[in-house]
């Protein structure tokens, strides 16, 4: 196939749809994107970025090696952006309380534009199987997905992953049914970008490799199409991990080595504490993540995916050969393998969304092809049920809870928020408001408030004394340490932050 044909948007109609979505991707993202978080991970994929262009500028390239994960495409991103804005303005060369917020924006504005690039690039993909109309429904209810949605906010890999591995599967399916040099180049750049995004996607480019292979055999019964078909996919694989990950020019088994040695003893082994039903545990257990989709993924999605799989078994037909089969296996094999770590969170099933999206669409579909009447009732219905959640829960998407929790401090008591760094600068201009300017302040988790705030005035509660700070702030589920209920210096609950309806920050004032 012509790389020409790889945009398939001719028809009028389609160019103002799509100027309508990318409208709508943007309108959704990017207003209140400088002020409305800072995970952790993020400050810490600044520091990486950083470090990354540093071992690129001076030929270090070990130091293109900086975790596990391994975050390349991310590092690749953040690292270009401040890199640049470090250039046009030499004076702000080093990462202060007072520049960060430019880096931060910046960073995500260009992480929001590659995530749009991507989707589009799933809407033609997903148009060459199932139209437009529908490809377009899909991308759209994906996009405004209010977790999914949360997560692209973020300066943080999942929403990349979910996108790479998607593009990725659906080359690797289109090179498999029908050999083109484009697709399976295609496909082995996609699979490589997700693995050099997070390490966990090596699960894809063996399900590409061994399904596609699979499925190229029962096709044609040849084996010059299957090592034509693997080849292919491989070594494209090979040569774009090569290129953007310099850290393999210098010791190539050592460091994948380092990856997946890395990846098993923390994501595996080490665990992540969670409180499920109000019990903390570090092994959230087999039913975590089958909560997670009840509680993250909107009654509107949910639905859909009831209704495909209602009208699946009516009509069921087991056609191997199609691509519904071909994704459903691996984010079938992708949730079961997720359950056995013990490192459980919420966000690692966001790589599952496109695919949820994509049934759910189909089962709306059905319903409108069996229904004709009640096309505009449902279209109404569901455009008011999408929408409600994007005004409700602006600009703190990555809190949302689905209303069949009840409300967010029920949803909480199931599985505990985590703080994550939403709302600091909120938090921090509650605290000029009512303090004066840089009160000394006492966190558990002191990097995205340090980010934004004079470092030599944030302190950890776990290690410094109380004498060292005036205010406590505790996020979600975090509880007063016990240095400061043994001592006879008192806190007092002071003032609160709520966010979506959850007591989210708590600020407690030191007693005179």
């Amino acid at each position: 196939m012509p790389w020409a044909k790889l945009i398939r948007f001719g028809k009028t109609k389609h160019l103002w749809a799509l100027v309508v979505f990318v409208a709508i991707f943007l309108a959704v993202r990017v207003p209140g994107l400088s002020s409305d978080a800072i995970n952790p991970d993020g400050v810490n994929w600044h520091y990486r970025s950083e470090q990354f262009v540093v071992g690129l500028k001076t030929g270090d390239f070990a130091k293109t090696y900086q975790h596990y994960h391994p975050g390349v495409t991310l590092m690749w991103v953040v690292g270009s952006i401040v890199e640049v804005i470090k250039q046009l303005n030499p004076a702000d060369a080093v990462y202060t309380h007072e520049n960060f917020t430019t880096f931060h924006f910046y960073s995500k504005l260009g992480l929001i534009f590659v995530q749009l690039v991507l989707t589009l690039v799933l809407l033609n993909l997903l148009t060459k199987v199932f139209g437009f109309t529908k490809a377009l429904l899909a991308v759209i209810l994906v996009s405004l997905e209010p977790f999914f949605l949360g997560n692209s906010r973020l300066l943080h890999m999942d929403v990349l992953l979910a996108l790479f591995l998607a593009n990725g599967l659906l080359f690797a399916y289109f090179a498999a049914k029908k050999f083109s040099w484009a697709n399976a180049i295609c496909a082995g750049t996609f699979l490589a970008l997700a693995f050099l995004t997070k390490s966990i996607a090596v699960g894809a480019i063996l399900f590409a490799l061994g399904a596609g292979t699979f499925f190229v055999w029962r096709q044609s019964r040849q084996l010059v199409s299957v090592l034509r078909y693997f080849g292919v996919v491989f070594i494209s694989f090979l040569i774009v991990m090569v290129l953007l990950f310099p850290a393999l020019w210098v010791d190539f088994f050592g460091t994948l080595i380092n990856i997946f040695d890395e990846a098993e003893r923390i994501g595996v082994r080490k665990g992540h504490g969670q409180y499920i039903f109000g019990e903390y545990t570090r092994d959230a257990g087999i039913l975590f993540y089958p909560l997670v989709l009840l509680m993250k993924v909107s009654p509107v999605t949910l639905i859909g995916i009831f209704l495909f799989g209602f009208f699946a078994l009516r009509s069921f037909k087991l056609n191997w050969q199609s691509v519904l089969s071909f994704l459903g296996v691996f984010y079938a094999g992708y949730f079961l393998v997720m359950i056995f770590p013990s490192k459980k969170l919420d966000r690692y099933m966001v790589p599952m969304f496109p695919f949820m999206c994509l049934l759910a669409v189909l089962g709306y579909s059905k319903v409108v092809e069996a229904f004709p009447q009640y096309k505009k009732l449902v279209v109404a219905l569901l455009g008011a049920l999408i929408v409600y959640p994007l005004l409700a829960f602006f600009p703190y998407y990555f809190t949302y809870t689905s209303p069949v929790f009840g409300t967010a401090s029920a949803a909480h008591k199931v599985i505990a928020q985590k703080p994550f760094g939403i709302g600091v600068y909120e938090l921090k201009n509650r605290i000029f408001e009512k303090y004066g300017p840089y009160p000394r302040l006492g966190f558990f988790d002191v990097k995205p408030m340090r980010a934004i705030y004079m470092n030599s005035r944030i302190f950890d509660i776990r290690v410094n004394g109380i004498s060292d700070y005036d205010l406590i702030i505790l996020g979600p589920n975090e509880e007063m340490p016990e240095n400061v209920l043994d001592s006879s210096t008192q806190f007092i609950l002071s003032d609160t932050v709520f966010i979506n309806g959850l007591e989210y920050w708590r600020i407690y004032e030191k007693t005179h």
